[in-house]
């Protein structure tokens, strides 16, 4: 709901891996096994050649991941910028799906930039977020109310010096703040189903916004649940601020009143993002309605 998760960015320089090809050409001198004297004469006498040491080519990286391959991460997983998880039966537990193994273009991917430099960073969180807007399904209004998201992976930097610029897109599911749940063997398009958010929903364990309470998969216990998803602003909107950002919540009692079917009796709030959150990429407000006390 928040688009893919990284923890940190940081922006540096690495050397540029060089072949380096040493050449020992015979010369005059000593017989190290007899110390009489040998020149160029001798060596041609004797068959001696001229020996040239070449060094070995660097090996070739690994072949890249594949479109649906399952893996069983943990949450402190997807915060890393690479992943060598090992591949496991989809039908098994899992709680990563690889969606989509994008390229990065040249332009911001080539020989001696660090994977952690921040162009690299945004293109792969730029090219997962369109791959999993494609597969996952729903508007934009109804993936900001699921607790399904992307991650992804760089090679490591070995590998992307020699030329891995591939990017893993794994969609996973945020059963609670810090916790990944068990995915299903079918995951693409599920956000087209209307009762999807049924299971897969953003629910909040006591009052949204409070330090006491958490976000959860709605099939967790949980006391508000998020009705409605509210966009603010696109990804070049300045903060629009909390004046702002109250009005436009106005339109919550109507809208929580349309998805429970009912006029009133019914208790409902309005969060939306902070500066920080903002700044993460965070665009949506939600509409809650309190399912117990």
């Amino acid at each position: 709901m928040f688009g893919p998760t990284r923890t940190s960015l940081a922006t540096s320089a690495t050397a540029a891996l060089a072949t380096l090809t040493t050449l020992v050409a015979g010369c005059s001198g000593s017989n190290e096994a007899t110390g009489a004297p040998v020149d160029d004469e001798t060596n041609r006498a004797t068959g001696a050649a001229k020996q040239t040491v070449t060094a070995k080519a660097p090996k070739p990286p690994p072949p890249p991941p594949e479109r649906g391959e399952c893996r069983d991460l943990v949450f402190s997983d997807i915060g890393l910028f690479s992943n060598e998880g090992k591949k496991v039966s989809c039908g098994d537990g899992h709680t990563a799906y690889t969606i989509a193994v994008e390229t990065l273009p040249g332009k911001i991917a080539f020989e001696g930039v660090d994977i952690e430099n921040k162009a690299v960073q945004s293109g792969a969180a730029e090219s997962c977020s369109t791959a999993f807007a494609k597969f996952i399904g729903g508007d934009a209004s109804t993936r900001a109310l699921a607790r399904l998201t992307v991650t992804y992976f760089l090679p490591k930097q070995q590998e992307f010096d020699l030329g891995a610029h591939w990017v893993r897109c794994d969609a996973v599911a945020l059963q609670t703040a810090q916790t990944l749940a068990s995915l299903p063997l079918e995951l693409e398009g599920v956000l087209e189903d209307d009762s999807a958010l049924q299971k897969w929903g953003v629910c909040s364990t006591g009052e949204p916004g409070a330090e006491s309470s958490g976000l959860v998969m709605c099939t967790r216990r949980h006391t508000f649940r998020a009705l409605a998803a509210l966009e603010l602003g696109d990804s070049d909107t300045p903060y629009p601020g909390a004046d702002s950002a109250e009005k436009i919540g106005q339109q919550c009692e109507a809208l929580v009143s349309d998805a429970l079917g009912v006029e009133g009796d019914f208790t409902y709030g309005w969060t939306y993002p902070s500066a920080s959150d903002w700044a993460d990429g965070q665009r949506f407000g939600y509409c809650w309605n309190q399912t117990a006390d």
